[in-house]
């Protein structure tokens, strides 16, 4: 087991032989779920991998699991912990310290089908050497804990194509899940943000397949656990339109400057990017103007300043609810305090 408390100092081994995937988990406090994680590993009918940790910090007793299936595992694991930094922090580290030639992410709170890496290896494989150097991987769907398939089927399979093109052209929808070349993976890394613990993953997700496609196949790879009890609160249950805003604004500037060319095809994700490109540029600190300055494209800033009145109504009711919600909870609390 390795345990760096040093996330940017790499351990690499350059003389050890690396397997073909880094399997990678980030987690925070997630020691009750992140058995789906190993036992699936576990039975992966592929075994050339290793499993990389990233620790964000917990305060239970992930270390001690971690250390004990150290012991009875017969795949790698290495395992680092950082300061509570967010996710995206967690990539970073890890895609710079994976051996593996693809990188695969693998929360905390899932799992994955026995065949998914040997599958992912089979189908790279049957993709013709003179096309290879246009692919950074191969993406394929998921299923829920109750077995039922998450989001749309691809329209053939396989479909080569680019995550810009799967999202706003064709419209498909739900979790996909899938491994890229480590190589390519370590091109594109989060912004690293103070005030934030959270990055959308299409910051990098879209950034990196604006340059390759992905070998996409109609084929589950990953159980994605969903109204799940154990695993607690996630970012998509936001207590306010401010939450992590620093890292949503980076997102929104970057999807309104270079994927403005896919807003007559798909309008939604862009109206509501200028919708709320005021909203945490308010919640970050920033003044509106500095936010509109940061947009280079004509059309981006038009929108933008069109949807400013209903950003200013949105945000001004966010902050009323906010402030509401935080006067009820400090009577409650006074309330008890009284009581005992």
């Amino acid at each position: 087991m390795v345990l760096n408390m040093q996330p940017y100092k790499a351990t690499l081994d350059i003389s050890s032989i690396a397997p073909l995937f880094t399997a990678f988990t980030p987690t925070y406090n997630r020691a009750h779920t992140i058995n789906r994680v190993f036992n699936s590993l576990c039975a992966q009918t592929l075994r050339d991998f290793e499993w990389l940790v990233v620790d964000d910090g917990s305060t239970d007793n992930t270390a001690e699991l971690i250390g004990t299936w150290t012991k009875i595992a017969d795949f790698p694991i290495r395992y680092f912990k950082q300061e509570h930094s967010g996710k995206h922090v967690a990539r970073n580290l890890a895609v710079r310290e994976a051996r593996g030639r693809f990188f695969a992410l693998i929360d905390s709170d899932d799992a994955l089908m026995p065949n998914a890496l040997e599958r992912i290896s089979i189908i790279w494989d049957g993709i013709p050497a003179e096309k290879k150097s246009l692919f950074c991987g191969v993406v394929g769907l998921c299923k829920n804990q109750r077995d039922e398939l998450i989001g749309d089927l691809f329209p053939s399979s396989p479909f080569d194509s680019k995550l810009a093109d799967r999202k706003y052209v064709h419209r498909i929808r739900g979790e996909k899940w899938g491994s890229s070349l480590t190589e390519i993976e370590r091109t594109f890394l989060f912004p690293e943000i103070s005030g934030t613990q959270f990055v959308p993953e299409a910051f990098v997700h879209l950034q990196l397949e604006k340059h390759y496609q992905n070998r996409a196949v109609n084929e589950v790879f990953r159980i994605y656990y969903v109204d799940d009890g154990d695993t607690g609160a996630t970012l998509t249950n936001r207590k306010s339109l401010g939450d992590n805003a620093p890292g949503r604004l980076c997102y929104y500037v970057y999807l309104l400057n270079n994927q403005m060319e896919y807003f007559f095809q798909c309008p939604p994700p862009f109206l509501r990017a200028a919708v709320m490109l005021p909203i945490v540029a308010w919640f970050s600190g920033q003044s509106f103007w500095s936010a509109l300055k940061s947009l280079q494209n004509p059309l981006a800033k038009t929108l933008v300043l069109l949807a400013l009145p209903l950003a200013l109504v949105l945000y001004a009711s966010d902050k009323m609810t906010v402030n509401v919600k935080s006067k009820a909870t400090n009577v409650a609390n006074s309330e008890a305090a009284r009581l005992q």
